[in-house]
């Protein structure tokens, strides 16, 4: 990671503290994206196995289409290392809507 690249990540999504502060040279970069079930594809692929007789085949044989859509563009989030090991630290889903 390149200099311009650290200074994009240099401070912390959870404690908006800058990622050295603990002392210790780690950090984490997390890609977050949230998804949405297409439930009218997800059927005619359980459909087309259950007449087959194989989802297996099903797969092999139908369309292929998504059944999970992007419903949000991705999020990049810095942690720090203390608020990436805290089980108090608040839910990523929080932190990926701040952002």
């Amino acid at each position: 990671m390149k200099r311009a690249e650290l200074l994009e990540h240099a401070t912390c999504s959870g404690c908006a503290k800058r990622i050295g502060h603990t002392g210790l040279p780690l950090f984490w970069r997390v890609k977050v994206e949230r998804f949405g079930i297409d439930v009218s594809a997800l059927r005619r692929q359980d459909g087309l196995g259950q007449f087959i007789g194989s989802h297996a085949l099903a797969a092999a044989m139908g369309p292929d289409e998504d059944l999970a859509t992007p419903v949000m563009d991705p999020v990049t989030l810095t942690l720090c290392d203390t608020c990436a090991c805290d089980v108090n630290a608040p839910p990523i889903a929080a932190l990926a809507m701040k952002d």
